[in-house]
């Protein structure tokens, strides 16, 4: 059988057909994708007579390959469409394909040429066969062997490589003895630098003044993880000395009640016993709290003797000595040191001889920085205490804890507070900060807050009624004390917290013992919703006038107070209301921040404006102080900002 070749009327190129059955069909050139109806070509004089290939006969057995799939041998030929024959195929070629009969075409998918460019095929619209099935005349498909394109697998790869080798060559560069271009250091804040200096050196010198110098205090033999802590030494504050007698009659029923419960839990009385370490757990909410205790005697106690004190079985382990009582479950440690806790804890106790418990995270820098030797210290968690409030305090005293406890405010999470009545009155008070803060803002926060408990506490004392004249006097006079206190309170930086620290004469300690506890005992019988029980007193006049207000004296203490705070704390000490130029200070290279340090004790509101003010009297532009009557107001901006905007300053240089 000898092959047809037919060329493209759209770009010439060749196309053999494998016989004359396939004129009049329509092919498609897979060159130039141009649709057209095969025929012979027209006889021309300047073309190339058409030549008759051999086509060679294709093998009937299916080549070997991949993917093959299985076509009936019966296939439905669909009804073929009337070709569209284009002006450049001549009536002859028409008439060829006309005679043919559409039954007898065979199906083909595409045609090779061998002399056709690569890749050129003929695709017609019939159907799809192989070229075996064209030479044998046969309808079976023959299962070619597919190949994949690794082009895109080449170019991944290519690109993987590139990456690697610039991760590479950047990594080498940075590491590289020889950098390109030579790093700066990070400019150093030298004003920062030499406040930490400062702070650093405020805190060593208020460790310095502590009457003490013992260990922190120990978790051994506590059954639970404490979520308040209080540790004592009962021996000291209950020895026959004159002065800590006064002290205890000072405590009333406070003291009665310390004294019974220390007697019951541990079974001896507090003058035998050096150190009391009371732990308490909360447990769920609405739950009563589990209570131990670690008792380290003054001497040592025999084994009988210990026994008979602690009336309790002894259960049967032979590695620890557990007396379970009916209230109460004892460990012995040694003749001078026993734990006790309550008899649901007794396996707890027994594990914790050997196994110390673990400090709450929030709890474990104050307990850190706290000493075994001072005479009382108690640390808790505020928001521990704040949630399980109803079950520690009795009813009439929950308005008094929910008012203490926002008092101490969010920015502290923990608190310590020590106490030590030799030789002098010395409280110290560490604050812990939250998450959300840090140890400066605590301390300007704790700063404020003491600051203004006098004028709480007074207007809670305003409301109380007492019984006995003595009494009145001596509620009336606690403001006084707390506002002594705060006086002679100075504010530390830590490195983990807040240290507020207040030394007072020693007789102190018996008033403000006393002036607390009356005070307490009267606000547990107080309604502090009902104004018409309102003491009346000799309030202080305000003047009308800002010139007057501030010849007002007041009491000036700041410890790296922040300029907005100090300037608030005067405003608030004589009824007036002031603001601060944010702008103006800006522009001036002010902040609000600015910590302010002074100690002139009781003197006029334009005294302490006045050192503020001087404090930066040589600065390019210098603070002022505006005075506006009208609006009874007062603001703190800088020379040119009050210039530029019509205002005078104040003058507040002493008269």
């Amino acid at each position: 059988m000898s092959a047809i070749s037919i060329p493209c009327p759209a770009c010439r190129a060749v196309l053999k057909v494998p016989n004359a059955s396939f004129l009049g069909k329509t092919g498609k050139c897979p060159k130039c994708s141009h649709r057209f109806v095969l025929a012979l070509p027209k006889a021309d004089a300047d073309e190339v007579p058409l030549v008759l290939a051999d086509v060679p006969v294709l093998p009937l057995a299916p080549q070997k390959g991949t993917s093959a799939r299985w076509v009936p041998d019966e296939v439905p030929v669909p009804a073929p469409a009337s070709p569209s024959m284009p002006s450049s195929v001549p009536p002859s070629a028409f008439d060829f394909a006309a005679a043919t009969p559409a039954a007898a075409v065979p199906q083909i998918a595409a045609l090779p040429d061998a002399n056709a460019p690569a890749g050129f095929a003929l695709p017609l619209n019939t159907g799809e066969v192989s070229a075996a099935t064209i030479a044998s005349g046969k309808r079976k498909v023959v299962p070619r062997k597919r190949t994949r394109s690794r082009a895109g697998y080449v170019a991944m790869l290519v690109t993987a490589v590139v990456v690697a080798g610039g991760a590479f060559a950047a990594f080498k560069l940075i590491n590289s003895g020889e950098p390109t271009q030579a790093r700066q250091a990070p400019a150093v804040n030298e004003k920062w630098e030499e406040q930490k200096v400062v702070i650093a050196a405020s805190n060593a010198s208020a460790e310095q003044l502590s009457p003490t110098n013992g260990k922190p205090i120990p978790l051994d033999y506590i059954p639970f993880t404490p979520h308040v802590l209080c540790h004592l030494r009962p021996a000291d504050l209950w020895k026959k000395d004159r002065s800590m007698r006064e002290f205890q009659a000072m405590l009333g029923d406070l003291g009665l009640w310390l004294k019974d419960q220390i007697t019951t839990r541990t079974r001896f009385e507090p003058e035998d016993i050096a150190e009391l370490t009371f732990a308490i757990n909360f447990g769920p909410r609405m739950s009563v709290p589990e209570v131990a205790a670690v008792v380290r005697l003054r001497e040592a106690h025999t084994g009988s003797d210990l026994m008979k004190r602690f009336r309790g079985r002894l259960r049967p382990d032979p590695a620890v000595e557990v007396y379970e009582a009916e209230d109460f479950a004892y460990l012995l440690i040694d003749n001078q040191t026993f734990a006790v806790a309550p008899v649901s804890l007794a396996e707890d106790l027994a594990l914790s001889k050997n196994d110390p418990a673990l400090a709450a995270p929030d709890m474990e820098p104050l307990i850190h920085e706290s000493d075994r030797d001072r005479h009382l210290t108690i640390l808790f968690d505020r928001q521990l205490l704040d949630s399980h409030r109803e079950d520690i305090f009795l009813p009439q005293m929950q308005q008094v804890a929910d008012k203490f406890i926002i008092w101490l405010g969010e920015e502290i999470e923990t608190v310590s507070w020590s106490l030590h009545a030799e030789p002098n009155l010395y409280m110290e008070t560490l604050l812990h900060h939250g998450s959300a803060s840090s140890v400066l803002k605590v301390q300007r926060h704790a700063q404020l807050q003491f600051s203004r408990l006098p004028e709480a506490i007074l207007t809670a004392v305003r409301m109380m009624q007492p019984a006995t004249a003595g009494s009145r006097q001596m509620i009336g006079r606690f403001p006084a004390m707390l506002q002594a206190l705060n006086l002679g309170t100075s504010a530390h930086a830590a490195p983990t917290c807040a240290r507020l620290v207040t030394i007072l004469p020693q007789k102190a300690a018996a008033n403000l013992a006393a002036g607390a506890l009356l005070t307490w005992n009267q606000s547990l019988s107080t309604n502090f919703d009902d104004d018409s029980r309102l003491t009346k007193t000799d309030d202080v006049v305000v003047p009308d006038k800002i010139v007057d207000r501030l010849k007002m004296p007041t009491i000036i203490d700041f410890r790296q107070t922040p300029l907005q705070e100090a300037f608030q704390f005067i405003g608030d000490s004589i009824k007036t209301e002031v603001s601060i130029d944010g702008d103006g200070l800006k522009a001036a290279g002010f902040t609000q921040n600015m910590p302010q340090t002074f100690d002139l004790g009781s003197v006029s509101a334009q005294a302490a404006l006045h050192a503020i003010i001087q404090k930066y009297a040589a600065e390019r532009d210098p603070l002022v102080l505006i005075v506006d009557e009208a609006g009874k107001k007062m603001m703190l901006s800088t020379k040119s900002k009050a210039e530029a905007d019509g205002l005078t300053p104040f003058d507040t240089s002493p008269r």
